[in-house]
């Protein structure tokens, strides 16, 4: 039997993010379904309609590389809006099952590809899915609980994606990305400690060529802007 970890990997992924969903689904308020928002606060239909919107992307990206065609892998994704949150709840179904038969039509040496333009550190094509399709969906859900003043319940939907990629089996770069993300979590909701005894995971686990890019990025951060007073944070991303 032909070993396909890149693949499985993202699947544990996907099912991971389907199931916050499903969460929501069961637990959201007539309310918070029906609430509206706007360009900086989107509601929480409209962020569902939008991972679906980008798990299109990404399974379009799946095809046009199997196919032997490019893909752009930072174009804009068109925002979208559903008429309702059951709109959107069975759209998600739709996408999501588009996106799994995608990824049997590409092979392991394809998804560890590295794609895209050339930049200055690698990307990887498993690794563009998963953040089309998984880490910016759960990032934007926990960022709407961290609106609404729900601490607990933003960082609960970080620690789960923190703990879906430890169990993915994907190259260490998804922990990079999820430890990253949990750190940032920690900093908004004023856990330092917390947050320090994360992020140098992020480093740690990151391509060597890639650790300079993310401490710069680190150092502009506002999630991580409580931490600029600390020197132990100062000293791991570089701040003069």
């Amino acid at each position: 039997m032909t070993e396909t970890p890149l693949r499985d990997g993202v699947r544990h992924l996907l099912a991971n993010v389907r199931n916050e969903e499903w969460t929501f689904d069961r637990v959201l308020t007539d309310g918070e379904r029906k609430g509206t928002g706007d360009e900086h606060a989107p509601a929480i239909t409209e962020l569902l309609a939008g991972a679906n919107e980008r798990r299109k992307f990404a399974t379009q990206m799946l095809h046009e590389v199997a196919a032997g065609r490019s893909a752009d892998d930072c174009a804009e994704v068109t925002p979208a809006r559903a008429a309702s949150w059951a709109e959107a709840h069975r759209d998600a179904h739709v996408a999501m099952s588009a996106l799994h038969e995608a990824l049997g039509v590409v092979d392991e040496e394809q998804l560890a590809a590295h794609w895209g333009p050339a930049r200055n550190h690698p990307q990887y094509l498993w690794r563009h899915v998963a953040m089309y399709a998984v880490r910016d969906p759960s990032l934007r859900y926990a960022e709407w609980h961290h609106r609404a003043g729900r601490e607990w319940e933003g960082l609960a939907v970080l620690s789960r994606w923190y703990e879906a990629v430890r169990g993915s089996g994907l190259p260490a770069k998804a922990l990079s990305d999820a430890s990253y993300d949990l750190a940032c979590g920690f900093a908004r909701a004023g856990r330092l400690d917390e947050a320090m005894r994360v992020l140098p995971d992020a480093f740690t686990y990151n391509d060597r060529g890639a650790v300079g890019v993310l401490k710069a990025w680190a150092r502009e951060d506002s999630d991580l802007a409580p931490l600029a007073h600390r020197p132990d944070f100062r000293t791991l991303v570089g701040a003069t």
